[in-house]
């Protein structure tokens, strides 16, 4: 368990790593463009950690006995769907917010071309945070002083990196679980990872649910089940808090620098599944809505020549970026029961699909 966590963590690390730099070399393009493009890189990757969080919350619709508890493992992947991995970059339309934000600037009047690193001004798809660039992408932003067409400044930026240049295709999740039975059809849930630190990056998880199985309220008047099967429903909440601090001025001078990343995932499920002894089957119905925050905090200082910041310049916590996500989802999956420990597999299938596997004992 602890090495599958250091491994997410290692994850995690790489594409905020990657997204730090990609950010801190297109913030030279000025803030209203890099806040462009890093809304469309990082939006698929917020909306796969929301789903993931959201899932994996049942193995049954029947909640534990009074007094009952049980602690789990678990870990599961979402995976990305292909339409995540990049998106469409059009040189142009960036060229008209730079050149918007350099006139803003009030310095002598210049023209502003951006096209890729080979020239090229055809729109083209780049990379995401779930996906990658093979090969390098480049943004080339030239100005020109408007009556001469005399070559002022050029820049060359290096679109940022996502998750599948580092060998990843899937966003992966792993924590510990438990539950205990409460009386009344009632089973309380909670999930965790302890904040957990490697070199630059810090990472931490929690949540909390609630699940009610209203069959109980068909039981005979001994307590036994009256119904073949289990029927329930499920409330719940988790939250992913990631951060990476990197080292001042590694890439561009400043202080305080740091990229974080705040995740909130909310569930409501309608849970049925089967009530043998041994190996049951579930599946349920599920509602998703959450959102993602990602800040680019610190203050980095410009002070080689760009297009946007001519002269030395600073700028303060520059990007802020919110993602939100709702969808139905449904989830099918099995479970074994071997005395007092069980396993349990299942899939999540909606707008990223998830897969989810755990192991638990109750006591």
């Amino acid at each position: 368990m602890k090495k599958l966590i250091v491994l997410i963590v290692i994850m995690s690390s790489s594409y905020l790593a990657s997204a730090q730099n990609g950010f801190s070399d297109i913030l030279a393009a000025g803030a209203e463009a890099a806040n462009k493009y890093a809304n469309s890189y990082t939006a698929p990757a917020a909306e796969a950690f929301t789903y993931n969080l959201a899932s994996g919350w049942y193995e049954s619709g029947k909640v534990l006995d009074p007094g009952k508890f049980k602690l789990q493992i678990r870990v599961q992947g979402t995976f990305a769907p292909d339409d995540k991995k990049s998106f469409v970059l059009d040189p142009l339309e960036y060229e008209r917010i730079i050149q918007s934000s350099y006139d803003a600037t009030g310095n002598p009047s210049a023209n502003i071309s951006v096209t890729f690193g080979d020239g090229g001004t055809t729109p083209r798809s780049v990379g995401t945070a779930l996906g990658e660039n093979d090969p390098d992408q480049t943004l080339v932003i030239t100005s020109r002083e408007s009556t001469t067409n005399f070559l002022l400044q050029e820049d060359m930026i290096t679109l940022a990196q996502g998750i599948g240049n580092a060998g990843f295709d899937v966003v992966p999740a792993a924590f510990f679980q438990a539950g205990i039975g409460l009386g009344a059809g009632l089973e309380f849930k909670a999930r965790f990872i302890p904040k957990i630190e490697t070199g630059e990056v810090e990472t931490g998880l929690y949540g909390a649910g609630l699940q009610w199985e209203f069959t109980q309220l068909f039981a005979r008047e001994d307590g036994t089940a009256n119904l073949p099967v289990a029927v329930s429903v499920l409330a719940a909440f988790t939250r992913l808090d990631a951060s990476y601090d990197f080292e001042d001025g590694a890439v561009v001078e400043g202080r305080d620098q740091l990229l974080e990343t705040k995740t909130n995932a909310f569930t409501v499920a309608a849970i049925a599944s089967t009530k043998f002894k041994v190996l049951n089957f579930y599946g349920g119905l599920n509602y998703v809505t959450g959102n993602s925050t990602t800040d680019l905090k610190g203050t980095y200082t410009f002070n080689s020549s760009t297009v946007i910041f001519p002269v030395s310049s600073t700028i303060e916590d520059p990007l802020s970026l919110k993602s939100d996500v709702s969808g139905m989802l449904g989830t099918l999956g099995s479970k074994l029961t071997l005395g007092a420990f069980n396993l349990t597999v299942d899939y999540t299938f909606g707008a990223f699909d998830t897969a989810s596997a755990s192991i638990f004992f109750r006591i």
